[in-house]
């Protein structure tokens, strides 16, 4: 549960409605249906992907989990910030690539909507936060914390489709005011996360380095 509370507001499916509503406008209902599942596999997968083998990868390149945390909450930091300014995610060229392809009928679900969009890198960061707190050794604990955290995230790919499935009905029930309200109240949630990562970095890289030991703290 904490897993699927500190990755859905990142993801952020509901403040991302208008842009999917947007580049979706010349399509029909079923092709709009069939755009929804494939954003919300490719970010399940994605999102999967970076948890399983994202901590071999940081190994490889000699990053330990404590910087990853400090650099990770950073990220969703920076990323909380433009979401409560209301900055746009995507840049002018983005955007206008983006419009471009919606245009010509091409497929969006990949690229804007999963990446940059919803598994961007705060969403990487994030989920790389998750693999390191789900622990490095082979126990059944942090086989137990894998599963609950590729639980969240199926969870997530299911809320994601729903969302989007229902963008129509959500953006006429909330609308584009209320759902740009609702992505700066989750902005500031989305900070709090940020700021947990790295606190729990440092307080982790302190121990790693026998600091408390030392002052018998």
């Amino acid at each position: 549960m904490g897993s699927f509370v500190a990755l859905f507001p990142i993801v952020d499916p509901v403040g991302n409605i208008p842009t999917f509503l947007v580049l979706t406008s010349e399509n029909s209902i079923k092709e709009r249906h069939h755009c929804a599942k494939k954003i919300a596999q490719y970010t399940t997968l994605f999102l999967v992907v970076f948890l399983l083998i994202g901590g071999g990868i940081l190994r490889f390149f000699g990053i330990s989990l404590e910087v990853v945390r400090i650099a990770g909450g950073i990220v969703v930091f920076h990323t909380a910030w433009q979401m409560m300014s209301a900055r746009p995610k995507l840049t002018v060229q983005e955007n206008k690539a983006a419009v471009k392809k919606s245009e010509e009928h091409e497929d969006i679900s990949f690229m804007p909507m999963t990446i940059p969009l919803l598994a961007g890198p705060a969403a990487i960061a994030a989920t790389l936060g998750l693999s390191a707190q789900a622990g490095h050794t082979f126990s059944v604990a942090t086989l137990t914390n894998f599963l609950a955290v590729l639980l969240a995230i199926f969870i997530l790919g299911i809320v994601i489709y729903l969302c989007f499935r229902a963008s129509s009905w959500l953006l006429l029930w909330l609308g584009e005011t209320g759902i740009r309200a609702s992505s700066r109240i989750l902005g500031f949630f989305i900070m709090a996360v940020g700021v947990q990562l790295i606190l729990n970095g440092i307080s982790d890289w302190l121990r790693h380095l026998s600091i408390f030991t030392s002052f018998n703290l």
